[in-house]
């Protein structure tokens, strides 16, 4: 199914005036000032801001993507470079490597081994925005590579990190799920699994003081995109002596919203998630919404990458 056309949305002016005198004082035609809005009355002019907000980011997001495809296509490292942002990375269940630069990145890329395969250009199949936030989105896409005469050679799904550095927007990361082509008893079994992975990862979450019980619910080498960083753990001793576990935690606990698969692939799975961070009192301090790829490496099946709003 070729994507959906992207919307245009403009917003050209939402002005607000509030009469709040005459300025000939004393005037018998002046008008009573205006009760101040509540909150209630104040929200649907909030939400308005906040989904053209989230229309704007979404576009954005899109044309990253198509950008990355475009560039693709054209065959040159450099010119594929410039959709993606840096440090980049492409989790998934093979090995894969954090890279620092655009003219690293470059040099590494391979498009004869890629033509090798009978692959002439790859295409779009769908893709969805299924995450926004300022200056971050998520992009579950679907694309095939074909050859010379059009025929389908593979399809991948990925979920595309999409971040905004400066003006430009770009991919950050690249969440591998892996070959789109999944029978149906597979594609039910890695989809429990998965949301059984999560369960675990949330449950050590829930002791924030206990890292080594966190740490045994990831995949390594294990990323983590958030706070405009991208950081890359080779193995869990790493993660528990690195910064990510000595982080000074300002909650109690965390509970799991909702957990949803939005991609089943050969190689993994993509979980959107919701959770919310809680005081001693199991109050809610906070919540945030992310996306986790799960993978099955040497036996084990845990988190592999993690993509949050969360600072």
């Amino acid at each position: 199914m070729p994507p959906r056309p992207a919307r245009t949305l403009c917003l050209a002016a939402t002005l607000i005036v509030v009469w709040i005198g005459d300025p000939g004082a004393g005037s018998a035609n002046a008008s009573p000032p205006l009760a101040p809005q509540t909150r209630e009355q104040a929200e649907p002019l909030r939400q308005a801001v906040r989904d053209v907000e989230r229309e704007r980011v979404r576009l954005e997001a899109i044309r990253a993507a198509d950008r990355y495809l475009e560039t693709w296509n054209t065959r040159d490292p450099v010119a594929w470079a410039t959709s993606l942002h840096f440090p980049h990375v492409r989790p998934g269940l093979g090995r894969f490597s954090l890279t620092r630069t655009a003219e690293e990145y470059a040099r590494g890329v391979n498009f004869e081994r890629t033509i090798g395969t009978g692959w002439h250009r790859s295409q779009w199949d769908s893709y969805d925005v299924f995450q926004t936030g300022p200056a971050k989105a998520h992009v579950a896409g679907l694309y095939s590579r074909y050859n010379v005469d059009g025929e389908r050679i593979r399809s991948t799904v990925i979920t595309y990190i999409v971040t905004r550095q400066g003006d430009h927007w770009g991919i950050q990361a690249r969440f591998a799920a892996g070959s789109a082509d999944v029978a149906d008893p597979q594609r039910a079994a890695a989809r429990a699994d998965a949301l059984a992975a999560v369960d675990a990862y949330f449950e050590a979450l829930d002791d924030p003081t206990d890292i080594e019980a966190w740490a045994s619910t990831l995949n390594y080498p294990h990323v983590r995109v958030a706070d405009g960083t991208v950081e890359q753990w080779e193995t869990a001793e790493d993660y528990i002596d690195g910064l990510q576990g000595g982080r000074l935690r300002t909650w109690a606990g965390t509970r799991l919203d909702w957990a949803e698969p939005v991609q089943v692939g050969g190689g993994g799975v993509n979980v959107a998630v919701r959770y919310s961070r809680l005081n001693p009192l199991g109050d809610t301090l906070s919540s945030y919404e992310a996306v986790y790829l799960v993978t099955n490496r040497d036996g084990h099946v845990g988190v592999q990458a993690r993509s949050t709003f969360a600072p």
